[in-house]
């Protein structure tokens, strides 16, 4: 069974609106970035300390370095680092830049708003020895950072910094981007949770994008679907293509949907486009761990869930749908105000706090806990149902066999247990996971339930969450009990003891379940 995961996503770009710049497009050329070329350290004679070709200046993000005297980033969120010795350091940048922000020594973020040309970054000198450095390119709605080297003490050097192991690509909106947070990107979930991590990070998001190219409030612009693989944001709709060996992800998390639910645009649709983007970045990342997030809002949830779902069916184990429900709270100081479906400053620290244990396990180095095994489901002792019920040895995701039911009765499998203590809660993120199968999804009706209680039977102190949405095959369940209806009182939970799933059918259908099993983080 997969590893454990769940925690949900974003409904929560909204309507972007704002008054867009002027573009021109930058010049198109050789993007690099790569972790293992980042730790080169093989330095050219002719590079001059602070020129933006020292291999001791570390990129981190979609970079045009055609040019060896000015690199470009045009997507929200690249940055760059490095160490320097002596006592000041300045930047030169472009004419197009507009707003980037800084740190040095791992001090506070300081923001540089307008400007071009030759900018101080220590206008109080610092103490004598090495210093580190980050820049980051601010908030702006053409995106383009233009580096042409940094200026230092005559005699200084720079050294190579300190990097994460693992990189995190991010691909969203104007939530991802942090559009209207305090820092942008910097002060963002994406940001905050990789750098929790101790992870290098990537933010291919933009404000108002949609996944499906022709909807949301930029009709008139491509999707996601079309511009997450070129080297330029939706400003430059005639960017060229990112080259895609430059750099490898470990772990892709995508929010997307919130600007998509802000249009017409069928479900059916959303789920197709959302399913393609999922296998195509799975020829990008053979190997990472891809993560689609609910919209923090909820919209497009079920489509979206039903695309990981599609996609697990297909073979691929390393797709996960977090359920982000219960994360924040609409209507409160998570949100920047009643009407703004944009998290705060303090809601985008929240979520960060919920998404990076989910991540961390993932990570090189991480440790997944231990999951709480309810029932491998490789025996039928004492599980009863209305239907025929039956071993699969043959068609399971685990273990010897999969629990099989067939036929039309509501009821499908039922469990009573010794009380068992999983040590899971709602605050860290407990969850209740397993595998369905379901043999024909149109012969089932809406009327369903996953239940999880300690009273022993239905309706009293009981979990209950809807099983959906579902295609046919095999799907992965996962149900944060912070996110689960109550019926009957509070269950106490470190002493469950009781377990039903019954769905509703308009004729026989074969459903299956396994490794049932309850994670926290």
């Amino acid at each position: 069974m997969k590893t454990t995961l769940l925690c949900g996503l974003l409904f929560l770009s909204g309507l972007f609106t704002g008054c867009k710049k002027n573009e021109t497009a930058e010049p198109a050329g050789h993007a690099e970035h790569s972790l293992s070329s980042h730790l080169k350290t093989n330095a050219i004679a002719t590079v001059l300390p602070g020129s933006p070709d020292d291999p001791n200046i570390l990129y981190f993000g979609r970079w045009d370095k055609s040019n060896s005297l000015q690199y470009n980033s045009a997507w929200g969120g690249a940055y760059l680092k490095t160490q320097f010795t002596g006592t000041t350091v300045k930047i030169k940048v472009g004419t197009t830049v507009t707003n980037y922000y800084y740190r040095i020594d791992n001090g506070p973020w300081v923001i540089k708003a307008g400007v071009s040309g030759t900018v101080d970054l220590t206008p109080s000198p610092l103490s004598a020895g090495p210093h580190s450095l980050i820049v980051a390119q601010g908030k702006d709605y053409s995106y383009v950072f233009t580096f042409q080297g940094l200026v230092l003490d005559p005699g200084a050097s720079t050294s190579a910094p300190a990097v994460g192991v693992d990189l995190i690509e991010y691909i969203g909106d104007s939530i991802t981007a942090g559009y209207f947070n305090t820092m942008a990107e910097v002060s963002d979930y994406a940001w905050i949770a990789a750098e929790q991590l101790g992870a290098e990070h990537t933010q291919i998001a933009y404000p108002g994008i949609a996944l499906v190219t022709g909807y949301g409030v930029n009709a008139d612009k491509t999707g996601m679907d079309m511009q997450y693989f070129k080297t330029q944001s939706l400003a430059f709709p005639s960017s060229p293509n990112w080259d895609f060996s430059n750099y490898s992800a470990k772990i892709v998390v995508i929010n997307l949907g919130q600007n998509d639910g802000s249009s017409a645009e069928p479900d059916s649709l959303f789920q197709s486009h959302y399913a393609t983007l999922l296998a195509e970045i799975r020829t990008k990342f053979p190997n990472a761990h891809i993560f689609a997030l609910r919209t923090f809002l909820g919209g497009r949830a079920a489509p979206t869930q039903a695309a990981v779902n599609s996609r697990i069916a297909a073979g691929d184990d390393n797709v996960y749908f977090i359920d982000t429900n219960g994360w924040l709270t609409p209507n409160s100081p998570d949100y920047r105000n009643s009407n703004d479906v944009h998290p705060s400053d303090a809601g985008q620290i929240k979520a960060a706090n919920k998404l990076a244990p989910i991540l961390s396990s993932f990570l090189t180095g991480g440790t997944t806990p231990s999951p709480y095994i309810v029932d491998n489901c490789d025996a039928a002792t004492n599980w009863t149902s209305q239907n025929t019920l039956t071993l699969n040895t043959t068609d399971k995701k685990e273990g010897n066999a999969a629990l099989q039911s067939l036929g039309s009765g509501t009821l499908e499998f039922q469990k009573h247990f010794t009380a068992f203590n999983p040590g899971a809660t709602t605050a860290n993120g407990g969850a209740i996971q397993f595998w369905y199968y379901v043999s024909d999804v149109s012969k089932l009706s809406s009327s369903n339930q996953i239940e999880l209680g300690s009273g022993g039977n239905a309706d009293i102190n009981e979990y209950n969450w809807n099983i959906g949405p579902l295609v046919n095959g095999w799907n992965f369940i996962s149900k944060t009990f912070a996110s689960a209806g109550t019926t009957g009182g509070i269950p106490d939970i470190t002493a469950l003891n009781w377990l039903r799933i019954y769905h509703s059918k308009t004729a026989s259908v074969t459903t299956r379940i396994d490794g049932i099993r309850i994670v926290h983080y």
